[in-house]
């Protein structure tokens, strides 16, 4: 089974290895330091047919967080 850390958007390719671009880790199949419920896990996103790096995944993710924050009553 791959892991969900391997398959999210803000995983770079480093040195041949893939890190978590929000705690700094190395993620693999099967990582000890894989999260199960990670708030900022983002599938891959496109922009005109092209994928986003792994910074403007970041981005989105960070900003949806952020405006969840922002709802409640008034």
């Amino acid at each position: 089974m791959d892991s969900l850390c391997a398959k999210c958007g803000i995983a770079e390719i480093r040195g041949g290895s893939r890190w978590c671009l929000k705690y700094q880790v190395e993620v693999s199949e099967g990582s000890p330091e894989e999260k199960k419920d990670c708030y900022y896990f983002i599938e891959p996103q496109f922009e005109d047919d092209e994928p986003m790096t792994p910074e403007q995944n970041l981005m989105l993710k960070e900003y949806e967080l952020e405006s969840r924050r922002m709802r409640g009553p008034v």
